[in-house]
């Protein structure tokens, strides 16, 4: 598993960058305008290991179990995030090679922190929300997960690259969700599987017409070239943001597909 061209840049000297951004464009990005976010992100998606709340279980277990049940050779995860999913899916697929992607700068540093890291986390952006002093005392070492800075419209990879690939909480925050459809499929191989999951919050008009009505939306997958394998609606997801309990939550519909062509 390879990139398909090489990095326009470096962030930490670790992190190949495919699609750059200006100082101007991170700091009006709500993901990157400060550091504290992914703290805050963390506190979510790591919840049940920082404050023994599974508010969250229930959509990053549903993911990890459709990936591991297909038992890839090669995963993209893509809009990674802090890195969840690969967080608990690589340890035990030690011979799979995961990439996973995101185009936030500050995202793709907290997950090399949590994937490839040995030092403890600490978390100040938390205090804000009446959560002082937390670490994320487990960070892991994994040699097979690489993490990289990219687009989800332009991915990095050719054609077929990948086995799996799945999109948590991404579809509906693409400024183009059928484009970025379309670079999911374009990487994935015959026979491959793709998993979404999107509470479907798009900020336009159109997606809400392609994506939203489920008749809709199945003969796309299926001009795709793709079988639809599971689907359920529904499935909370709740983001728990500060120690009284207050909650974001999310209605998640989850889609697992298989690649036809």
């Amino acid at each position: 598993m390879t990139f398909d061209r090489s990095p326009l840049e470096w962030i930490d000297g670790r992190i190949p960058v495919f699609a750059p951004c200006s100082a101007a464009d991170r700091a009006n990005s709500r993901y990157d305008r400060d550091f504290n976010v992914p703290d805050v992100y963390t506190g979510i998606a790591y919840g049940h290991r920082l404050f023994g709340d599974g508010s969250a279980e229930g959509l990053y277990r549903t993911m990890s179990a459709l990936l591991l049940a297909s038992a890839p050779k090669t995963v993209l995860d893509l809009g990674c995030g802090v890195g969840r999913v690969l967080y608990d899916c690589a340890p035990a697929l030690p011979e799979t090679q995961f990439a996973g992607l995101d185009l936030s700068y500050n995202m793709c540093r907290r997950s090399v922190q949590l994937l490839n890291g040995l030092d403890p986390i600490p978390l100040p952006g938390l205090e804000r929300w009446g959560r002082p002093n937390i670490v994320f005392s487990e960070p892991r070492q994994l040699p097979n997960v690489k993490i990289a800075q990219a687009s989800a419209l332009n991915l990095p990879f050719a054609p077929l690259t990948f086995d799996l690939v799945l999109a948590t909480l991404l579809l509906c925050r693409l400024p183009d969700p059928v484009a970025g459809l379309a670079q999911m499929i374009r990487v994935l191989r015959p026979g491959g599987r793709l998993l979404l999951a999107t509470p479907c919050g798009f900020n336009t008009a159109e997606p809400w017409s392609q994506f939203v009505p489920p008749e809709r939306l199945r003969e796309h997958l299926s001009i795709l070239g793709l079988r639809i394998d599971e689907w359920f609606e529904n499935l909370t997801y709740r983001e728990v943001i500060d120690a009284h309990g207050n909650a974001h939550d999310w209605r998640v519909r989850v889609i697992a597909t298989t690649s036809l062509v």
